[in-house]
């Protein structure tokens, strides 16, 4: 299991500088929380329905981080998104958000539970999952 530890370290650097100031600039690599499309929706069903995995879309967590990786804590270098099952919270680069196969590839990691690839959700029963 993935540990939060992009959540971690964002409080760790807020403590460490003594909070923000409104004339400090954002941090272009923290996440942000974001509202998905609605397309998401009917994707986390059809993934449902192939997998027969069940979930409940609703409970996931979104956050954005700006450009094209996301800090990986497992193994510890950078991946287009990163999913903490556990947690429900899938944290993605703005350049992937409409990237069906990467948002498609999340979402399985939230159903399953897992951080790891079994290839019948992965590469079997819901098509190719692999980016």
């Amino acid at each position: 299991m993935r540990a939060p530890r992009p959540l971690l370290l964002l409080l760790a650097g807020a403590v460490a500088c003594g909070g923000t100031s409104a004339d400090a600039p954002a941090d272009p690599a923290a996440p942000v929380p974001f509202v998905p499309p609605a397309w998401y929706a009917g994707a986390y069903a059809s993934l449902q329905q192939c997998s027969g995995l069940s979930g409940d879309f609703s409970r996931i967590s979104w956050y954005v981080v700006q450009g094209t990786r996301v800090p990986d804590p497992d193994p510890g270098g950078y991946a287009a998104a990163v999913t903490f099952p556990a947690e429900h919270r899938i944290v993605i680069a703005s350049f992937y958000v409409s990237d069906t196969v990467v948002v498609r590839h999340e979402m399985m990691h939230d159903l399953a539970q897992t951080t790891t690839h079994p290839l019948q959700w992965f590469d079997a029963w819901c098509g190719n999952l692999m980016p």
